[in-house]
Order: structure tokens, then C-alpha cells, then sequence
């Protein structure tokens, strides 16, 4: 047994029998002695303070007060004890008491005679206050809430565990009794009337269910129904305009007023709360309607600043906390230990965090793949060209593992969100998933072939000996001469030597062109004559039907994309420019026409030609480079075909 909390009740017991929150603790020392002598028998629970009593009691009240529960003093009389909650166990007592007797007045000071001191509180004005506390209330007992009403309605005293639930019930038996009484009922049923023509029914019932069922009418008041809110409002309204036509007031009719006003105040509370959950729950699914669209990652900051349709932002239509815990809660592993959350959390190298929705991960990973490939072939292209202008080379340019390195390395520096994908394990896992989905993986989004990670050149579509023909096509023509290269590789590498005394090189290690030229001549077509030029044709014919829309000829189709891109009005300026773009795809081809093969000549491979070659400073400034690169690839299938 706890003595200290033992007399905590025993000292509220003593403060509500003599009516007063505080007392000399000599005066209760003796009540509790005699108090315990005399039921020692059938308490024993009090029984320990029978003896010594004024001791204990001094050591009890001591631990109560350092535990905030009563306060001491001292005066010419002794020592005076505070008990606080003298006053709430006073409030509570007076509510049991009205549940019962519903027509009695709401607790005040004056009804209950006593006087709070302004320290134990707490003042609040209905219209100007209560709708701030009701959404950040107290969560203890004291102080004790003095709630004042409009319209010169008086106050009332509450207990803050008695707020929003007791009072309305409160109200709603006050508003029953007064339906009940002087035939309010039939007198308000025909004023409403008018108001609700068509309803009558629901009129009515509305009116019954309160007089029947109090309880379940606040219910529906809570659900703030178009209905039920249009009831309350007018029968409140009804209600409380006729008691302000009574110029002296009973203090009945002012408990119904106040009771009026607290159930206006309430329904519209109650409407603007629900509004406020439908408005945030509307603005959340366009929050999560935004996870579907492109660029389909985004940080927080990002997120704070989406709008609806209409531009107006979404925080504000929902708070900062209830965006906090949609993602919170969307980010959070489900009950299934075997599903990932919705929203997935993306961590970058630097300590950035994007969030992606789950479905969305592998559509986001194979479009990033796709934004990326063009920076990252144009930065291997301009390298190695410089690489092999100088007669160098490097491992990517002659390894599989190295190429592959360097592939990774330059997505790191130049695609972080895609390299923060790759190298997070959640990708295989979504990919795992839905693997196991019944739709499945879709083949273009595909990422790992039994159970490993695809390697990086087959997702950029990237050869490296394909990028290294590309590259050698766009040498001058003495590099693909053996004779001349090793002439000029000579004579620099001897230039070198020289300047070497003077100063340190940081070059890549030289090697030997005619190397290379050999290397490119193993991976040459071994076809030879007809058979070749048959298979490349054949190859030509299968790529110019998948490129050319249904209805058009190849000759037609060329005339149309050029008109696209060759804007020029000037006739002669026109088939100028047209034959110019002309001569520099059959020299490109020529070109490259050594080195291909039927095998190799797939739509791919002809778009990466062509992109390769409309990258080129004499076409970079042509307008429309779609139809311009589509053009270049139909007029080498042409040429193809001719030859």
C-alpha cells in the first residue's frame, strides 16, 4: 500500500465534506485519527493511521506536495493545505447531477457557491476561443475551464476531460427538455415546416429521434449530413431567437440558451471539420496522382510545392503533418513481410532522398537509361576520339570489364538519381515482385536475367566496338591507312621524345595503330561479293518496312521528312542544301560500309548511325532533328538498296 496516495484520497474525501478546498492540517490530523480509531475494524486500510498520526500525516502531505497534488502553507494558524482538485471533483459531481436533472442550469460559481482563484482558471470566449482549444486542448484537469458565452448568455464551468463529448450530450438533453415542455414540440415542428418542404418526413423524424434518442441525434450532428446540419442550424436558430425576445430570463431559459449556442457552435464545427477531411483527402489523391507522372522521382522539398489542376497549391489544402504522415505511412513496410511499401525512399551518394512510387521504379529506371545514353555515349565519343586523334588508346576502349567500369563511372557523375537506383538493392527487389505479379515484367523494362544484374553496355545499347567504328569513322582518312598512320604515329611519337626532357607527360600509354587496324580488320564482314551485298539488302528491305508508315513509298516518305527539315523557300537554296545533307550521307556511309555486316545492320544499328551523324557540326543547326535523323536512315536503306 501506498500511504502518499492513500491520503490523497482521504484528503479529497475530507475537502468535499467540509465544503472547502483548504484546511489546517492539525484540523485534518485529527479528523483522520479519530476517523481511523473508529473503522480500524472494518477498514484496515485506515487503520495504519490510527496511531502517530500527525507525523505521518505532516511526511504524507510533504510527498503530495512535491508531487503537485496540494499545496501547503504557513500561517498564524498552522499549516494550511491547498486541495486543487476540490473544484474539479466539485464540477464533476454537479454534471452526474444534471444527467439527471436535465432541466437544472449549467455549474457556475454562483450556483455552486464557491470561488475559484484566478490561478486554478482558465478563461475562454465561445466565439473567439473555444475553436482554437478544441484543436490543441489541455490534457489535465486543471485549470478548470470558465467558458463565456455571447449575447450576455453568462458562463459555465468545465473539466477539459468533459470537452466536446459531455457537454454536447448536455446540451442535446437541455434541448429535449425543452422540446418536451410548454408544447415546443408542435410550436417548433410548424415553424420548421416551411423551411423543410419535402423533408417532412425526415422533419419529423429528426425532431422524434431527439426526443427519443438524444444521444443518437448527436451522432448524426457529428456526421454533419446536409441534412442534419441544415436541422440543427435552424432549430438552434429558432430556438435561441425566441428566448432573446424574453427581456427577464430564468435561469432555466438561460441554460437553454447557452445550450442553443453551444450546439451551433458544435454543428458548424463539425461540417467545417468534415470539409476540411474531404478537401485533404481529395488533395492527397493528387498528391499520389503526381507519383504517376514524369519525371516520376522528387524530393520533399519538391513535394511541398505541387498544385491542382487550378494551380493552387496542395499544402494548405492538406497540413505539413498530414504530408509528413502520408509518407510516413506510404513509406512503411505493409503487414506482408513480403511486399515493399507503395513509396519508396531513393537515397542519393551526396545524402539526397527521392521518393518513388513502387510501380513506378522500373518505368522510371529504363527512362532514365534513356536520358542518359546520348551523354554518355557523347562522352566516351569525344574521349576516345581524342584518345585515338593522338594514337592512344585506353581499357574501355579494348576490354569488356573495363568498359563496363567506365559505363558506371560516367552514370555516376552524369545520371546521380539513375546511379542512386542502380546501386540500391530495392531495385531488384521491386523487380523480384513484380516478377512474381501476374502481369509480370514487362520485356522493355526488364533489368536482370536470373537473378543478375544486366550489364550496363546491354541496357545504354552501347557496343563498344561499335562505338569504336563510329568513332574511327569520324577520324580523317589517313588514320584507316596503315601506311600513313604509322608514318605520322612515328614522327610524333619521336616529337614527343624530345619534348619529354623538358617537361613530364601524364598521356595515356601509346599503342600501336597498326594494331588497332588490325583489330578492326578480324572484326570486318568475312562476306564476300554477292552473298554480302545480298544479305545487307535483305537486311535494308526488313528495316525500310518497319520505318515507313503504312501508305507511303520510300521515295514518297523521304520527299515528306524533308520538308520538314529543309525549311528554306528559295527552290534552288532548297535543293542545295537537300543535295549537300545527301553527299554527306553517302560519304558517311561509304565509310562505314566496309565494316558492315548483314548481322549487325539492325534498326539500331542504323539509328545509331544516323544519330551519330546528324550529331555532326554541319547538321547540328538543321531544325526538326527527328524527321532529320529518320530521314538519314531511309536515304542510307536507299542507297543500300541501289548499290
Amino acid at each position: 500500500m501506498n500511504p502518499a496516495a492513500d491520503l490523497y484520497t482521504i484528503l479529497r474525501f475530507y475537502a468535499n465534506r467540509t465544503q472547502s478546498p483548504t484546511f489546517l492540517a492539525d484540523d485534518f490530523s485529527a479528523f483522520l485519527e479519530k476517523y481511523a480509531k473508529r473503522h480500524a475494524a472494518e477498514r484496515p486500510d485506515v487503520a495504519i493511521w490510527a496511531e502517530n498520526t500527525a507525523v505521518k500525516v505532516r511526511d504524507g502531505l510533504t510527498s503530495l506536495s512535491e508531487m503537485g497534488k496540494c499545496t501547503l502553507s504557513n500561517g498564524e494558524r498552522g499549516l494550511t493545505v491547498s486541495i486543487g482538485f476540490y473544484f474539479v471533483d466539485l464540477i464533476q459531481q454537479a454534471y452526474k447531477t444534471l444527467e439527471e436533472m436535465s432541466e437544472l442550469p449549467f455549474p457556475e460559481e454562483s450556483s455552486l457557491k464557491t470561488v475559484i482563484p484566478a490561478d486554478q482558471m482558465r478563461n475562454l470566449n465561445l466565439d473567439l476561443d473555444f475553436g482554437a482549444y478544441l484543436a490543441s486542448p489541455q490534457d489535465t484537469p486543471l485549470p478548470i475551464i470558465k467558458l463565456i458565452f455571447p449575447e450576455g448568455a453568462g458562463s459555465i464551468l468545465l473539466v477539459s476531460s468533459m470537452i466536446p463529448k459531455k457537454i454536447l450530450e448536455i446540451a442535446m438533453l437541455k434541448a429535449r427538455h425543452h422540446l418536451r415542455t410548454h408544447n415546443n414540440k408542435e410550436y417548433l415542428t410548424h415553424k420548421l415546416l416551411p423551411t423543410f418542404q419535402g423533408k417532412e418526413s425526415m422533419l419529423k423524424e429528426a425532431i422524434n429521434q431527439l426526443l427519443v434518442r438524444p444521444f443518437d441525434s448527436m451522432g448524426e450532428l457529428e456526421k454533419a449530413g446536409d441534412f442534419s446540419y441544415t436541422f440543427w442550424a435552424y432549430l438552434a436558430s429558432l430556438i435561441k431567437n425566441d428566448l432573446r425576445k424574453k427581456a427577464d430570463k430564468l435561469p432555466e431559459e438561460i441554460a437553454v440558451l447557452q445550450a442553443m449556442q453551444l450546439i451551433e457552435f458544435f454543428n458548424n464545427f463539425y461540417k467545417g471539420k468534415i470539409q476540411r477531411e474531404r478537401e485533404t483527402e481529395t488533395a492527397l489523391k493528387n498528391l499520389e496522382l503526381f507519383f504517376d507522372k514524369p519525371p516520376y522521382y522528387f524530393t520533399m522539398d519538391e513535394m511541398v510545392l505541387f498544385t491542382d489542376t487550378k494551380g493552387v497549391p496542395l499544402l494548405g489544402q492538406y497540413s505539413k503533418e498530414a504530408l509528413e504522415e502520408f509518407i510516413r505511412s506510404n513509406s512503411a513496410k505493409s503487414g506482408s513481410q513480403d511486399q515493399l511499401p507503395n513509396l519508396l525512399i531513393i537515397r542519393g551518394l551526396n545524402g539526397e532522398r527521392w521518393y518513388v512510387k513502387k510501380t513506378r521504379l522500373l518505368v522510371l529506371c529504363i527512362k532514365l537509361l534513356g536520358e542518359a545514353r546520348p551523354r554518355i555515349k557523347n562522352a566516351l565519343t569525344q574521349r576516345w576520339f581524342k584518345l585515338m586523334s593522338d594514337f592512344r588508346s585506353d581499357a574501355p576502349m579494348e576490354d569488356d570489364d573495363a568498359f563496363e567500369r567506365e559505363l558506371f563511372e560516367l552514370t555516376e557523375s552524369s545520371a546521380p538519381v539513375l546511379s542512386a537506383i542502380l546501386n540500391d538493392k530495392t531495385l531488384f527487389l521491386v523487380h523480384e515482385e513484380m516478377e512474381g505479379t501476374e502481369a509480370g515484367v514487362p520485356e522493355a523494362s526488364r533489368l536482370f536475367y536470373k537473378g543478375a544484374f544486366a550489364p550496363l553496355s546491354d541496357l545504354y545499347l552501347l557496343s563498344r566496338k561499335d562505338l569504336l567504328i563510329d568513332v574511327r569513322m569520324l577520324l580523317p582518312f589517313w588514320y584507316s591507312t596503315p601506311i600513313l598512320s604509322r608514318l605520322i604515329a612515328f614522327f610524333r611519337g619521336f616529337g614527343k621524345k624530345k619534348r619529354k626532357k623538358n617537361r613530364s607527360s601524364n598521356n595515356v600509354p601509346t599503342r600501336d595503330t597498326q594494331a588497332l587496324i588490325r583489330e578492326e580488320r578480324e572484326e570486318a564482314p568475312k562476306e564476300k561479293g554477292p552473298d554480302r551485298k545480298t544479305e545487307l539488302k535483305k537486311a535494308a528491305r526488313f528495316i525500310e518496312k518497319k520505318l515507313i508508315p503504312v501508305g507511303f513509298t520510300l521515295d514518297g516518305y523521304l520527299s515528306d521528312l524533308e520538308e520538314r527539315w529543309n525549311r528554306i523557300i528559295s527552290p534552288q537554296a532548297k535543293a542545295d542544301l537537300t543535295e549537300d545533307v545527301n553527299s554527306l550521307i553517302r560519304d558517311y556511309l561509304r565509310k562505314t560500309a566496309r565494316n558492315l555486316r548483314a548481322a549487325t545492320f539492325t534498326p539500331e544499328r542504323i539509328e545509331d548511325l544516323a544519330r551519330t551523324l546528324s550529331e555532326s557540326p554541319n547538321l547540328l543547326r538543321l531544325p526538326s532533328r527527328d524527321s532529320l535523323r529518320l530521314y538519314i536512315q531511309l536515304y542510307m536503306i536507299k542507297l543500300i538498296l541501289k548499290s
